[in-house]
């Protein structure tokens, strides 16, 4: 059974997307969304575990995936992994949405998730459609000083080539970076690109009006 977009599009009609690439601000920017206006946030990434007791392997087998090792993951030639992890975004988007409608339409939601904008554009309004990006060398300068993503610069050094393994790390989340937004450009969804003097005051404003939330929170207070 496939629920159609229709559907979708009126049963989340009260969750706003953040999306985007590495280091464009998405969790920041959910969590002060969420902080600010009292709406409740649900992050992807902190789903990872529960997707995987939820999945099965005829319909999810990218989640289920036995993991090689990291020299494979880093410094594999040839390696699928690139396919391996869009697989497992792809997968993972019927879980996203399954909780999402499991956690009811009292409260506005806003989502921090890796999401096709096709996707997103069948089952939301383009202004609860946000993403986010930053320019190249903020992403060569911060992507390894992420909380979730500083325990790599541990892993390097036991690689077979270490600094190999760093740069391309750093290449390919600028390469995916720049892939993913020409997708967003040519679905005209809106997005922002930080660079280093954007302030995370900024940003929040620059969403908040493109979520209209003054205009919509307030009238669902009345």
């Amino acid at each position: 059974m496939r629920i159609s977009d229709r559907l979708l599009r009126h049963y989340l009609d009260h969750v706003y997307w953040i999306c985007g690439g590495p280091c464009g601000g998405k969790s920041t920017m959910m969590t002060m969304l969420s902080s600010k206006w009292g709406i409740r946030a649900y992050s992807v990434d902190d789903q990872t575990f529960a997707y995987q007791k939820k999945a099965n392997s005829q319909d999810h087998p990218a989640i289920l995936r036995h993991f090689v090792d990291w020299e494979w993951y880093f410094l594999g030639r040839g390696n699928d992994r690139e396919q391996w992890l869009n697989s497992v975004f792809e997968e993972s988007v019927e879980f996203t949405v399954l909780d999402l409608l499991q956690m009811g339409k009292n409260t506005p939601i806003v989502v921090d998730a890796f999401m096709e904008p096709e996707f997103l554009q069948g089952v939301s309004d383009n202004h609860h459609i946000v993403y986010l990006f930053a320019e190249d060398d903020v992403i060569r300068s911060e992507y390894l000083n992420r909380d979730h993503l500083r325990g790599m610069e541990e892993i390097f050094p036991k690689l077979s080539e270490p600094e190999r393994a760093r740069r391309a790390t750093l290449e390919n989340a600028v390469r995916a970076s720049n892939h993913y937004l020409r997708q967003v450009q040519r679905h005209q969804v809106q997005y922002f690109v930080r660079d280093s003097l954007t302030t995370k005051e900024d940003m929040l404003v620059r969403i908040e009006q493109h979520f209209e939330l003054h205009q919509s929170l307030s009238m669902e207070d009345c």
